[in-house]
């Protein structure tokens, strides 16, 4: 109980701080936790793609490209690509049509919530496999840069909302974002538990690169939040 308590904690905080961060127009609770809910269940896909791609990968392309290289693959396409994009397929056709997504800020709360419901069951499995020390690592790194890159999604799908004519490509912008900046921080972790790169590289380097990412992803979405919250509040003024 102890480590499931700990594993959904930091997602539901996370949730809690941004939805009272929605202070004009709170969406509808039955929206936020079908996001959530969600959420959860793109974890499914993402999973079988990742599987997939690994193996395709491994199959294909390690022992080809130089160990770096490869690693970076893995990082940014099967892992960071595929997560990010399962999430926005969410955010996109689940929540982006919906009349309560009536003002900026909504991207963010929205995006959030779908990414806080995959990086929960996620972040469950990680810390029964891996006991109470993950969990307090996780807590403090890994969901709230999920929660970081889901700020920068749905920072550009508020903006998209109320722009038709640039629409696809501010949306495609967020997609972008989210998963420069989740293959930033794990392609570094990955390249520090690789020993064949840490024989030349500095492994404290490495994850020095990847808490820098996470420290970047972090001032960009804490900025991203003040912004449309202040957008947000322009629009009700006027």
């Amino acid at each position: 109980m102890e480590l499931l308590l700990l594993a959904i904690a930091p997602g539901f905080a996370i949730s809690l701080y941004i939805y009272a961060k929605d202070k004009h127009n709170r969406e509808p609770a039955k929206y936020l936790i079908s996001c959530f809910i969600f959420g959860v269940l793109s974890a499914i896909p993402a999973i079988v793609i990742e599987m997939i791609g690994t193996r395709l990968s491994e199959t294909y392309l390690q022992g080809i490209l130089p160990v770096a290289l490869y690693i970076i693959f893995q990082a940014f396409i099967v892992v960071a690509c595929t997560e990010e994009y399962c999430k926005y397929f969410v955010l996109k056709k689940y929540a982006y049509p919906k009349p309560a997504f009536d003002e900026p800020f909504d991207g963010i709360v929205y995006s959030v919530m779908v990414s806080m419901g995959f990086a929960t069951i996620e972040n469950i499995g990680y810390v029964f496999d891996n006991g109470f020390s993950t969990g307090i690592v996780r807590m403090l790194v890994s969901v709230p840069a999920h929660a970081a890159f889901a700020v920068m999604m749905g920072y550009y799908a508020g903006l998209a909302k109320f722009n038709a004519v640039r629409k696809s490509q501010l949306l495609l912008k967020g997609f972008l974002l989210a998963v420069l900046f989740h293959g930033l921080f794990d392609g570094f972790l990955f390249l520090s538990d690789n020993d064949t790169i840490t024989a030349e590289i500095s492994g404290g380097l490495l994850v020095f690169g990847g808490l820098a990412s996470y420290y970047f992803a972090i001032r960009l979405s804490l900025k991203s939040i003040k912004l449309h919250s202040q957008l947000s509040a322009q629009m009700h003024k006027g």
